[in-house]
């Protein structure tokens, strides 16, 4: 079975975020943001999605699946992830990235990456993690692009008070005052 059409396809994760169709993207945010780009995004319930996991998904508990037609593997490998993305037919592919699929792998992560690139070509491809790690960074370096989102809630940090008074002893300590040098 191949894939559908999908020139054109977009999946919108945020305000700033639109994924495109025949790219591999690389996605580091927090779960509420990609919650809810997946859960209210009419493009899921129209095309194959594929939804892969490791050993543990923070985000597959989450996902609506009445407004979302999806089709979930687990890899409890690296080599199982590779076999199910040589395997993907889907024109939209969501992978969970798992750190512990690497752990005593040697440079399968760079193996995964050039597949979700190659399978990229002909689909929508996402690499997702809450937090990144040196396994999805060296995956996410053969992405086509990667987007780093911070939480709506998070807000901008208060901007810091501004000193505009005078300085009052420049170059002279104040009068019966020491360094650590003169005790």
């Amino acid at each position: 079975m191949g894939r559908a059409s999908v020139a054109g396809m977009e999946l919108v994760l945020g305000p700033s975020v639109t994924l495109r169709s025949g790219t591999f993207s690389a996605v580091v945010a927090p779960e509420d943001v990609v919650l809810a780009g997946l859960n209210d995004n009419p493009v899921l319930s129209r095309f194959l999605f594929l939804f892969v996991s490791g050993n543990y998904s923070r985000l597959l508990s989450g996902i609506n699946r009445r407004t979302v037609s999806i089709e979930v593997r687990r890899a409890f490998t690296a080599f199982q992830l590779l076999q199910i993305l040589r395997e993907s037919y889907h024109t939209i592919v969501f992978v969970e990235h798992d750190p512990t699929l690497y752990d005593g792998a040697g440079g399968v992560a760079h193996q995964v990456g050039e597949d979700l690139r190659q399978l990229g070509q002909g689909a929508l491809v996402v690499l997702y993690t809450a937090f990144p790690d040196p396994s999805f960074e060296a995956i996410a370096g053969l992405a086509d692009r990667v987007f780093y989102l911070a939480s709506p809630a998070a807000g901008l940090p208060a901007p810091r008070a501004r000193g505009r008074g005078k300085i009052r002893f420049p170059g002279k300590l104040p009068r019966g005052q020491q360094t650590l040098e003169g005790v």
